[in-house]
């Protein structure tokens, strides 16, 4: 047997000022954190550790891409298990001590033999990482050295570690040989054909080349664009947990600054998500803007916040002296004229902020939960709070939804008008009050300013109601004294106006106290439900996909019979991404007798946006080609004869793309899943057109 015995003090002090070296390199990035805005995402502790060990331990959104999943595992779980053997080779075994003394050795045998086999696996893992990075290379990944340097490092500590193990086996054995199965055989081979010379010198390079490799992977990293190695643990720990369709609160009396313009005014929690972004650009891959050639993309977007604190940061001292010293987390010794740079023209282009649709592909795409969507609409709230500045055709309509209650500019009196030629009376709720019957009513139908004004919409409204009085339902209507929810406002930024209107209705809502809300259109719905309560506004909001289910499931409502036509059903963002119904509006439709429901390539919480939420209903889409456009030529693919939705926007926008897309149609057809049953129940079911 060969002693092999490398200069062991040098090695855990080399560690120790390579740790600390990472430490202050970190603490150095903290600096700016404590120049942001307080966030406080403590709350749900319980939560938040289950989202670790899903989304971090259990690498849940990484398996939508199979490959790229299972390879991420492999690193992932490798670089675990090979850190507990690089611990106990700078705590000189202290580490395998430990694990050994419980179950006499059994715990370390396991130990032994997982590292092994994670380390072949993280070698291929890599391999083909490099192969997607420099050979296939998808679209979605940019070219990045920083990614080669932090893969290439990761491949030499496995392989040292592998090497030096083997080399050890080779002139000392090891009790735990037989459980070693990669190292083992190549130490038995390289006992065979080296001598105890060339075992000590390939023990001792291999050892101190694992040793240098693991210190400058340290060093390295807290400058790196692969930081989200260290910070992903606490930024999907730290994630909203709230409603995912809930936009931070705006207190408009006490606020120093309306949204967002700078680095300070980002959350601190915002800040983490730059620095955890993984460029993987799988938020690039799922964003219809980007799809249709709009200058947004949420990977440089984030990447740009990430770049700016870097930039806001650079010559500050590792080690704080003087008044910095005792300033650490303040303004000293960052670099002011960078602090105060515009977000909006350095990390994201003026144009894309609006090109945003706030469909929330982007969130839900991203494997370590960065939140988009909120740092786009913070920045909207500044600019058209604070400077007036904002896309030139959003002026009419934020003034006819403060003056009028609706983005439309129709007078609210008329907001009754859908109803002429019903076969049956609608009641209003202040008439139903008056005779104090309101507190026997099943539900009060929130109708929303497209089911009221719009010509196409206003259909799908007496197709509800028709749905509603088949089957005996009780319900009523607001009419004239509804106003919209403000949902297009808040997401153009505009939340002045919001609070407004959302102040109002709670008023009027709080009067009459409502059992239960019900609404066909899923921005209501997300904005009555999950949003009102940050105004007090609390209430019980059900969509009507959901409602129509459970008529028809109680067997209250019976369709006779459909004309065998496929139906692709388009899930609205905000009904399937924002608040998880996917299920309730494919019963509606299943429900249908001869109706087949197929499937489009992108649906439920992967769907494709229509291009008309976050306001973008009522703007120009100058930039590349339409949103609707895109989703219509995935609908027409789909080989369906309707394209059912449940959102009066999605409506819209659909029949608006079917209708510029005459070639190649073959007649198919855009309806409200409302309008499929109700077109096929028995008796007088049949709905008079508007």
């Amino acid at each position: 047997m060969i002693e092999l015995v490398p200069y062991y003090p040098l090695a855990p002090a080399l560690f120790v000022l390579a740790a600390t070296y990472f430490a202050l390199a970190m603490a150095r990035h903290l600096r700016i954190f404590a120049l942001a805005r307080p966030s406080r995402p403590f709350d749900r502790p319980v939560e938040r550790a289950a989202s670790l060990l899903v989304y971090v331990f259990g690498q849940a959104r990484m398996f939508r891409d199979r490959r790229a999943g299972l390879m991420h595992l492999a690193i992932f779980y490798g670089f675990l298990a090979i850190t507990v053997g690089t611990a106990s080779v700078f705590s000189f075994g202290l580490v395998e001590a430990i694990v050994t003394i419980p179950l006499d050795g059994a715990l370390w045998r396991l130990v032994v033999l997982g590292q092994n086999l994670v380390s072949v696996a993280v070698l291929v893992a890599i391999a083909y990482a490099y192969g997607r990075r420099l050979v296939t290379h998808p679209t979605r990944l940019t070219f990045s050295r920083d990614a080669l340097i932090i893969l290439g490092l990761i491949a030499g500590v496995v392989a040292t570690g592998l090497l030096s193990e083997a080399f050890r086996i080779a002139g000392e054995g090891d009790p735990y040989r037989g459980w070693a199965v990669v190292s083992g055989p190549l130490g038995g081979w390289l006992a065979g054909a080296a001598g105890a010379e060339a075992l000590r010198a390939g023990f001792l390079a291999s050892w101190w080349a694992h040793a240098v490799i693991v210190c400058t992977f340290l060093v390295y990293l807290p400058g790196s664009k692969h930081l989200h190695i260290a910070t992903s643990f606490f930024n999907v720990t730290l994630r909203k947990l709230g409603p995912r369709g809930r936009l931070p609160m705006l207190e408009l009396e006490t606020a120093e600054r309306f949204g967002v313009r700078t680095l300070t005014d980002l959350g601190w929690k915002d800040l983490l998500d730059g620095f955890t972004c993984t460029e993987c650009g799988r938020c690039q891959a799922e964003c219809p803007a980007w799809a249709t050639g709009k200058p947004l993309n949420p990977k440089s977007f984030i990447m740009g916040i990430r770049e700016m604190a870097v930039e806001a940061e650079a010559g500050l001292p590792l080690i704080p002296d003087g008044e910095a010293g005792r300033a650490v987390g303040l303004a000293a010794g960052l670099r002011p004229e960078l602090l105060e740079r515009p977000i909006v023209g350095a990390a994201i282009p003026y144009e894309a902020v609006w090109d945003c649709t706030t469909c929330g592909a982007c969130v839900e795409a991203c494997p370590v939960l960065i939140e988009h969507v909120d740092k786009i609409v913070d920045l909207r709230r500044q600019m058209v709070l604070e400077e007036s500045r904002f896309p030139a055709e959003l002026t009419a309509a934020f003034r006819n939804l403060e003056s009028l209650g609706n983005p439309w500019g129709i007078p609210r009196a008329q907001r009754f008008d859908w109803t002429r030629d019903l076969p049956f009376a609608v009641p209003l709720a202040a008439d139903v009050a008056a005779e104090g019957q309101f507190g026997e009513l099943d539900v009060l139908y929130w109708v929303g300013c497209a089911g009221a004004f719009d010509e196409r919409n206003r259909r799908v409204t007496r197709a509800v109601v028709a749905c509603l009085d088949a089957a005996g339902v009780r319900f009523a209507v607001l009419g004239a004294e509804e106003t919209c929810t403000g949902d297009p406002a808040r997401r153009l930024g505009n939340e002045y106006v919001f609070q407004l209107l959302a102040q109002e209705n709670i008023a009027r809502l709080d009067r009459y106290g409502p059992p239960t809300i019900l609404t066909a259109c899923p921005h209501c719905f997300n904005t009555l439900a999950n949003e009102y309560g940050q105004l007090g506004g609390h209430y019980r909001v059900v969509h009507h996909s959901q409602y129509l289910a459970r008529l028809v499931r109680e067997g209250r409502l019976r369709p006779a019979g459909g004309d065998g036509r496929r139906v692709a059903f388009h899930d609205p963002c905000y009904l399937s991404r924002y608040n998880g119904i996917e299920s309730a509006p494919r019963a509606v439709v299943s429900a249908v007798p001869g109706v087949e429901l197929v499937e489009m390539e992108r649906h439920g919480r992967r769907t494709f946006c229509c291009g008309a939420g976050g306001g973008r209903m009522w703007m120009e889409e100058p930039a590349g080609q339409r949103v609707n456009e895109e989703r219509t030529r995935q609908a027409l693919a789909s080989g369906a004869d309707v394209v059912a939705t449940a959102c009066p926007f999605c409506l819209v926008m659909l029949r608006d793309g079917l209708a510029g897309a005459a070639d190649g149609t073959d007649g198919m057809q855009a309806l409200d899943l409302a309008e499929v049953l109700a077109g096929s129940l028995e008796g007088p079911g049949g709905v008079p057109s508007a």
